[in-house]
């Protein structure tokens, strides 16, 4: 109807579970899936596709992904599966922040899932809530690196606003 040139579906899932603990802890769990469904033989674009890396998904990561055989840029899959785990305590809390330590794990692939190859990161972070809304500064140390191009051993990575 609006004259487009792609043609695919997006399916996606995700959940998210939080257990308050003693001393205002909160120990939360969450978990994404998706994928990507190409029509008439055309193309999904590139831009479209899963990447994972970065604080919305896992942390010390630049880019996770199939990538171009050619020149090894990450072009994205079709299917991804992501985990994330975290605990989250109070550090001053009259002013807003508080601490976080988190486990993430996830992959994206072409035309299957394999949850015996997913990328994993530990790390630590800090979170305010301030007048201008949420700051987050967090440090993701990566586990297994296995082919990864960039040769950093985890990331600093900061955002404002909330989490997608």
């Amino acid at each position: 109807v609006l004259k487009g040139d792609t043609s695919y579906t997006k399916y996606g899932a995700s959940t998210f579970i939080y257990y308050p603990l003693p001393l205002d802890i909160v120990f939360g769990v969450k978990g994404r899936v998706g994928y990507i469904q190409g029509h008439d033989g055309i193309e999904i674009p590139i831009f479209n596709r899963y990447v994972l890396g970065g604080i919305n998904s896992l942390r010390g990561f630049r880019y996770i992904g199939p990538t171009n055989a050619g020149t090894s840029d990450v072009i994205g899959g079709n299917t991804m599966l992501v985990f994330n785990a975290e605990v989250v305590f109070p550090l001053i809390k009259d002013a807003g922040m508080k601490g976080v330590i988190f486990y993430d794990a996830g992959n994206s692939w072409n035309d299957k899932y394999d949850i015996g190859d997913l990328y994993q990161s530990v790390g630590l972070g800090l979170r305010w809530y301030s007048p201008i809304g949420p700051l987050r500064l967090e440090y993701g140390r990566i586990i297994n690196r296995r082919g990864l191009n960039d040769d950093s051993d985890g990331r600093w990575e900061f955002t404002i606003g909330m989490p997608i």
